[in-house]
């Protein structure tokens, strides 16, 4: 049966989302972080990418993102960007990098790490195996330590950039195909070698490494942490946006913790809110945002679902408790969160046949993709207050950002916050005030989705 969504008054979707908030306790580890896979690639430059190619694009009418068919290079984009992660509580991007002189490459060097407004957040490299590795038949790895030596020299010595123990965050896609041989494995520990002992660091590469057939253990060893990207093609390529779907993440999630428990590898589970590409390719059935096992379902499901029930409670500690949302803005897959247009639900797109819909809804969904992960992520401010006198600077600062984001909903923590800006850490003082600031200078955040 077709679905048609039905716009509900946006008071019951925040009481809905309150009602999760207050039921789940469980759903937010105290120190949850948040990062998103970011693509800065949208322009009329050469190497740039255009929204209009995606299922939004085809849309009749279209479904642009609320802050219009954008440059990554414009300043006023990545300031909106800034924003909007606030307001879904991320707290770093995994920059899209397609190797050395890209044009993604030269946005995030001239436009993304040079704003004016960049520290307020962290960027970790996510490395593009499939540009810079061959093809996976016959994967090269000649571009894997002259890559790094260029990250060494352009990125990790950055203050933004993200660490984990001090260490410089790498995301390498697709690790599960590239890396199966001998020679692979030689790859991954020359590189180890050289970045210590040519470039001073020791760099905490992330494998995407997780898929549907479970963890390859003598792989997962080559990383300090495994991941999985693609969530379409673990669960809903196959089971659809489903219960049993998610269920099956769940068990696959499982699996693989199990799997590297006694090793020294974390695990960092990744949500996404569904997927169509049907604007740049053919073969891959949509999964909507909707669960279509149940009548009642909106657009949100899917995403609120797979956070609360899946991915959150399985974040891990030796990973900092990170968690990965795919993505902030791939619109060519439509797995993006960034905010759109409000708009009514269409299934009408411009082949006049569905190609791109395929028959199912889609709404402009407005801000409520970010309040959804903001429900889901936030930690309890008691829990917060209790962490700024946790022995770890890095807690400390942690949790003083977390109250930063969460505003003037934090005021019950204006004397632990007060205390803080007597701190031995500059990091934690700096942060503690810029959360006092902030408490007592702003609205509280109105009801998603607005």
């Amino acid at each position: 049966m077709r679905h048609t969504t039905t716009v509900r008054p946006i008071a019951i979707i925040f009481l809905c989302l309150l009602t999760l908030a207050v039921f789940m306790p469980q759903a937010a580890q105290a120190g949850t972080r948040v990062g998103a896979y970011y693509y800065p690639w949208y322009g009329n430059y050469n190497g740039g990418h255009r929204i209009s190619q995606s299922l939004r694009g085809h849309l009749v009418p279209q479904q642009q993102p609320s802050i219009g068919d954008y440059s990554s290079r414009d300043s006023a984009t990545i300031s909106a960007h800034i924003d909007q992660s606030h307001r879904g509580n991320i707290d770093f991007w995994a920059l899209s990098w397609w190797g050395p002189q890209s044009a993604e490459d030269a946005t995030i060097r001239n436009t993304i790490f040079p704003h004016p407004r960049a520290s307020e957040l962290s960027y970790a490299i996510h490395y593009e195996s499939t540009a810079r590795l061959g093809s996976v038949s016959n994967p090269t790895f000649n571009n894997l330590i002259p890559d790094f030596r260029y990250l060494a020299d352009n990125y990790f010595s950055d203050p933004k950039y993200l660490r984990i123990d001090g260490r410089p965050v790498v995301f390498l896609y697709v690790t599960r195909a590239y890396f199966n041989s001998p020679k692979a494995r030689d790859a991954v520990a020359n590189l180890r070698a050289v970045a210590r002992s040519e470039f001073g660091y020791d760099p905490y590469l992330v494998g995407d490494d997780l898929f549907s057939g479970g963890v390859n253990v003598q792989r997962a060893q080559l990383w300090d942490a495994i991941t999985d990207y693609d969530v379409y093609g673990t669960v809903l390529q196959k089971g659809g946006s489903t219960t049993p779907a998610l269920n099956r993440l769940a068990a696959v999630y499982d699996d693989a913790q199990q799997a590297i428990a006694k090793l020294d590898i974390a695990f960092i589970p990744t949500a996404t809110p569904g997927f169509n590409d049907k604007g740049v390719r053919d073969g891959h059935p949509a999964a909507p945002r909707h669960m279509t096992d149940d009548a009642n379902s909106d657009a949100g499901d899917l995403f609120a679902r797979m956070l609360t029930e899946v991915v959150v409670p399985r974040t891990d500690p030796k990973a900092d408790d990170i968690l990965m949302i795919n993505s902030f803005n791939e619109w060519h897959e439509d797995t993006q969160i960034e905010p759109a247009i409000v708009a009514l639900p269409t299934n009408i797109d411009d082949s006049e046949v569905q190609r791109y819909t395929e028959g199912l809804s889609y709404e402009g969904y407005g801000n409520l993709y970010l309040d959804v992960l903001r429900v889901a992520t936030i930690s309890a401010v008691p829990s917060l207050i209790a962490a700024l006198e946790d022995e770890s600077a890095t807690i400390r600062a942690n949790a003083a950002i977390k109250l930063w984001m969460i505003g003037s909903d934090a005021k019950e923590a204006s004397p632990a916050l007060t205390e803080a800006l007597k701190d031995e850490s500059v990091d934690v003082r700096d942060w503690a005030k810029k959360a006092l600031k902030k408490i007592h200078a702003e609205p509280a955040v109105g009801p998603p989705g607005q």
